[in-house]
């Protein structure tokens, strides 16, 4: 089989088998980012600009973009939903060609395939399955690497731009691959070192290093602006990255490392000490992509776990893993454990006992508490799955899972060692820790995620049955969802809400009655109550949605033109003011909405 063969049938194997399982999600579990995403792709389809709700979109428009032609092409929104699962289970297993060409600047056809079929296999290919950037963010993110490297092999300035390109594609599909921009003058320190004695570069080639030193300063003085304002933002990411305290970042970033570990079973971080001495010496001695891997390695990790610790370590990052937004740099440690295994590299006994206690290490001090069988917390760190299992053996002993995953390192590292003294020839058994975990958590978490999405809410399949807002409210009127915020409507219309919201294009604002939140917790909506004359307000005054989405049992001064969903949602046509006819207070109306038996 050809290169071009085997690409292409990765390609086709990840598409099929990422949309086939996509299949299995009856509807979105990831509120209300899929929303989010669907809203823009929607508007974008009708030819508008880009909203979520009844604001502005402000996140990475590449997805809604790439999107947009696919959805409109379907004959309604839920063919479009079905069909951008498949777009982004295309995405996804595109990654397969960048990949390749990465991979193919340091190892020979076959074991760059082998990386290219290892990346697509990632079991982060879960988020394929929703309505998501993560699919375009990984393909254009190793595109990204890639240009990188072309970039630190030899930084002209044809291939500084062509990096610069890539990642502000990148940053396009998911605003967080900007930071990559940082790794390449981190790299370019890394590869300077590298390089052989005498070998540094000149005035001349530091003057070439311009576009590069623009878009860093740039960078570095949106980002001082935007903290010395007190509002340091990535796009709407805003109110996550507002403080950081660097001994909390520092510690998140321990743990990242660690989650890294876990996701590829050990075996790349038990090599590295190895493969980075070997490479470090070619790049010594002038092999400039030898040199240019390491670097790359270094920097793009890095960068990478700097972002991911820092939001983890944010109020919003909710003290959790986020190998959601780690799994990019995924290819390179990929290619790093390939290099291994093809170049046959001396079995150094005491390179690998380093990287054994090393991974024992990293693992060993993960908190358990990050280890949990939750399906909404290895949604954010999917290689957690078979280890959260492990922890569930003895819940109550918290040293013995920290045991068992110093041991499994461990046991890697003797592995390693044993394959590489007993055959040269036959080192590439140690990927198998890597498949098995990668098929074992992409096991876990698919399954997970499809019982959460299995929920009935329709009636019937029917396009219509799902549409039935937007099949009832005339093109170009705007529908304003009343969400009662209490236990009842929690358990019987909180779904169908988001549903009915999710595949009619014509909901937009929501409002929430209900009992004041905390400060500091996020609420679906914004809140409202019901003040004099039962009148609906907000903090912008009485609303006067003209249409809207309520819960059975209220009433208001309206007409009921459509009902909706299991849980019997009614749809009102309002003239003027919202008003509530049968509660005075937001008490009341808790009181009132979603009855038993309604």
């Amino acid at each position: 089989m050809t290169r071009v063969a085997a690409l292409v049938a990765i390609v086709v194997a990840g598409t099929i088998a990422y949309g086939s399982l996509g299949s299995q999600l009856r509807g979105p579990s990831v509120f209300a980012d899929e929303l989010i995403y669907m809203d823009a792709t929607r508007s974008i389809a009708d030819g508008h600009r880009p909203i979520e709700r009844d604001r502005p979109y402000g996140r990475g428009l590449l997805f809604p973009a790439v999107g947009a032609p696919v959805f409109a092409a379907m004959s309604n929104d839920r063919k479009s939903y079905i069909a951008l699962r498949w777009l982004n289970a295309l995405l996804f297993s595109l990654t397969a060609i960048p990949a390749y060409l990465l991979a193919r600047r340091v190892l020979g056809v076959r074991w760059s395939v082998a990386v290219a079929a290892g990346s697509v296999a990632a079991p982060s290919a879960l988020y394929t399955g929703m309505i998501l950037t993560e699919s375009a963010a990984y393909l254009t993110g190793t595109i990204a690497l890639y240009a990188l490297a072309l970039a630190l092999e030899r930084p002209t300035t044809r291939r500084q731009l062509g990096a610069l390109a890539a990642i502000v594609l990148g940053a396009l599909a998911r605003p967080q691959l900007a930071a990559l921009v940082a790794a390449f003058p981190l790299g370019l320190g890394v590869r300077w070192m590298v390089a052989p004695p005498g070998a540094r570069p000149g005035r001349d080639a530091l003057r070439r290093l311009w576009p590069s030193a623009v878009a860093f300063g740039a960078v570095a003085l949106l980002t001082v602006a935007a903290f010395a304002s007190g509002r340091a933002s990535l796009k709407d990411y805003q109110d996550v990255f507002t403080s950081y305290n660097p001994l909390a970042v520092l510690e998140w970033g321990w743990f990242t490392l660690g989650d890294l570990s876990l996701y590829l079973a050990f075996v790349p971080v038990v090599v590295a000490p190895i493969v980075v001495t070997y490479a470090w010496r070619r790049g010594r001695a002038g092999d400039r992509h030898d040199a240019a891997f390491v670097a790359l390695l270094a920097s793009a990790t890095f960068v990478t776990t700097l972002v991911v610790a820092a939001f983890s370590s944010a109020e919003f990052g909710f003290s959790r893993l986020h190998d959601r937004y780690l799994f990019y740099v995924v290819p390179l440690w990929l290619i790093l454990t390939a290099l291994w295994v093809e170049r046959r590299l001396p079995p150094s006994r005491g390179a690998v006992v380093v990287g054994g206690v090393a991974a024992a290490i990293l693992v060993a001090t993960l908190p358990p508490r990050l280890l949990v069988h939750d399906g909404s917390v290895q949604f954010d760190a999917v290689g957690t799955g078979v280890w959260s299992r492990i922890r569930d053996l003895d819940p109550a002993r918290p040293s013995g899972l920290r045991l068992a995953l110093a041991l499994a390192a461990l046991g890697v590292a003797a592995l390693v060692l044993a394959v590489a003294i007993a055959s040269a020839s036959r080192r590439s058994v140690v990927v198998l820790p890597i498949l098995v975990v990668f098929i074992a958590n992409a096991a876990i978490v698919w399954k997970a995620r499809i019982a959460d999405a299995d929920v009935h809410v329709f009636s019937d399949n029917r396009a219509a049955t799902w549409s039935w807002v937007d099949r009832a409210v005339p093109a170009g009127r705007s529908v304003t969802d009343v969400y009662v915020d209490s236990g009842p409507c929690l358990e019987r219309a909180r779904d169908p809400f988001r549903w009915t919201e999710f595949f009619n294009g014509r909901i937009g604002p929501v409002l929430r009655l209900g009992l004041p939140a905390p400060p500091g917790v996020v609420t679906d909506g914004t809140n409202a109550h019901i003040a004099g004359s039962r009148i609906v307000r907000t903090s912008n005054g009485p609303v006067s949605p003209g249409y809207v989405v309520a819960p059975p049992g209220l009433t208001f001064a309206g007409t009921r033109i459509a009902t909706g969903t299991i849980a019997q949602l009614q749809l009102w046509r309002i003239d003027g003011k919202l008003r509530v006819l049968n509660a005075a207070s937001n008490a009341q109306a808790i009181t009132v909405a979603c009855p038993a038996g309604a």
